[in-house]
């Protein structure tokens, strides 16, 4: 046996550790979809190439002839960035001919923008119906990149036992489903040893009824965090309850106290990394160093301090009984109500979200509309404690032609008395808001969020920012970008600074008559057995 980088591992798949929980629990998840999120350096694509050992040894079945034969493919989108990350990261545990490429000609093939092929072979403990036995693994790992080719006509090429994913998020939101498909395919069911079934146990086939041993099947990936738009945020933050059966792990920051891979990568490096961004509020710092989706170019944000895995909650939050709702309201072309309650110690339930669309200018009326079904049909019987709004949209009536202004139209529909707030001024309501993502105590934020509320949790996380200009310090007046999520937030700035603050009160409000195309609350209410503005 020869000596270099060729022959030796730097890792041995017998005592591998791994770099801290967050990979342990990665690695020993069964999937089907299991994909790990981390920072720079994290130990995140070790972690991968080790599950794919640790499955093959682990999960997939005895054959008939004594082994356990699998089949893994590793995708990346070009073969450049396959010999950049993945190949590297796979060569530090087996070497193109290291002690456990099998030993046969062309066990390992391809490269230089082809595909790779490395066929590898070693012995672990498997259980049999006579005891532990040593078993011998077979490993065949395919290499392969997209490039243009269409991905259907890509992955069809593929009889595989499972596949892995290197930075998936550069990938088309597709391909896990795509290679998912191409899964269980290998090894074939009528090669696998029929005492297996009591470990994996049955399906049955609803067409023909037919009663087969059930194969694991699984797709993995690792990824840094990307921006918002990508497919990976949609399913781990914004949509998770529409895909079932994903699994993903969140690596702690980089500079945090429980910070992984700390042996290989060390507290300085990341805060030197962080001072090359450009701080810890630059995107590529919260991202690369801190491991949190953020935007790839953006202005400052505004609500930093807002953290998805401290103030998003994980489960939908209902009202409590007994607790008034409060509301606040941006009016313009794009209005939106945010709904919350408060509890007894002060902090803030954030509960529902009103968000126009983004394509249709939506008017009063319509709006109201829209905010009493919400309130029908969420908060029934809850008793409404207070509703604030922009001042500015409380202007523009004409009271001798009998028209409202926007916030007047809205509170006569659904017959609340909206106030404005003392102010719109800028440093005011996000300063109200703001004080809801800090800590009530060591352990409770004081404020949380259900997950129902997505366009504001991204406005929060990222495209609530200030613009070009301002971040650039182009100017002096402090600037808000004024985009899709800056409506809902600004809806939520108004019902805290209200909440907070002394807001003035419109006495003339209540007096002041109703448009005649405006649907009155109470012929609403009367088509059911309750009135959501009974206190």
């Amino acid at each position: 046996m020869g000596t270099g980088p060729d022959f030796e591992a730097q890792f041995d798949i017998t005592r591998f550790e791994p770099a801290g929980p967050v990979c342990k629990a990665f690695i020993e998840s069964d999937g089907p979809f299991d994909f790990i999120r981390g920072p720079w350096g994290s130990g995140k694509t070790v972690s991968a190439v080790f599950k794919i050992a640790h499955k093959a040894g682990t999960l997939f079945p005895v054959c008939k002839d004594g082994k356990i034969h699998v089949r893994c493919a590793a995708v990346r989108e070009t073969y450049r960035e396959l010999a950049k990350t993945a190949l590297p990261t796979w060569h530090r545990f087996f070497p193109k001919y290291g002690p456990y490429t099998a030993p046969q000609k062309d066990a390992y093939s391809g490269g230089q923008d082809r595909p790779v092929n490395h066929i590898l072979e070693w012995n672990v403990l498997r259980k049999w119906p006579s005891g532990w036995k040593e078993t011998p693994v077979r490993l065949e790992m395919q290499f392969g990149a997209i490039g243009s080719e269409n991905l259907e006509t890509f992955f069809k090429g593929y009889e595989i036992s499972y596949g892995w994913l290197n930075e998936c998020d550069t990938m088309h939101e597709d391909v896990p489903g795509l290679l998912f498909g191409r899964t269980g395919r290998f090894p074939p069911r009528d090669t696998i040893m029929e005492w297996e079934g009591e470990r994996l146990g049955y399906e049955t086939d609803p067409d023909t009824g037919l009663k087969v041993i059930r194969i694991p099947r699984m797709v993995f990936g690792d990824f840094n965090p990307p921006d918002e738009v990508n497919w990976t945020y949609k399913r781990e933050i914004e949509e998770p309850e529409k895909w079932p059966g994903y699994n993903f792990f969140a690596q702690p920051s980089g500079l945090a106290a429980n910070a992984e891979n700390r042996k290989r990568k060390t507290r300085a490096d990341y805060e030197a990394e962080e001072r090359g961004f450009g701080g810890p509020k630059a995107a590529d710092s919260i991202r690369n160093v801190h491991g949190k989706y953020a935007p790839k170019k953006i202005g400052t944000i505004i609500y930093d301090s807002f953290d998805l895995a401290v103030h998003r909650s994980t489960e939908l939050l209902d009202p409590i009984p007994g607790l008034p709702i409060y509301l606040g309201f941006d009016g313009g072309g794009r209005p939106a109500l945010a709904v919350g309650q408060f509890t007894n110690d002060g902090r803030l339930r954030a509960l529902r979200e009103i968000v126009s669309d983004k394509d249709v200018v939506t008017g009063a009326q319509r709006f109201a509309t829209y905010c009493v079904e919400l309130l029908l049909s969420d908060f029934p019987g809850y008793r409404i404690g207070g509703a604030w709004g922009d001042p500015s949209d409380f202007e523009g009536h004409d009271r001798i032609q009998g028209e409202l202004s926007f916030m007047m139209t809205v509170s006569q529909a659904i017959g609340v008395m909206i106030m404005p707030t003392e102010t719109n001024d800028i440093h005011s309501r996000t300063e109200a808001l703001r004080w809801y993502f800090g800590m009530h105590d060591a352990n409770t934020p004081r404020s949380i969020w259900d997950p129902r509320c997505k366009t504001s949790i991204r406005g929060f996380v990222s495209q609530y920012h200030l613009t070009k200009q301002a971040s650039e310090g182009k100017t002096n007046l402090l600037e808000i970008d004024k985009n899709e999520y800056s409506h809902s937030i600004n809806a939520w700035e108004y019902l805290a600074y209200g909440r907070r603050g002394r807001a003035k009160v419109i006495s003339e409000a209540a007096q002041l008559g109703r448009p005649n195309n405006v649907v009155p609350i109470k012929s609403i209410t009367a088509k059911s057995d309750f009135d959501v503005f009974k206190s």
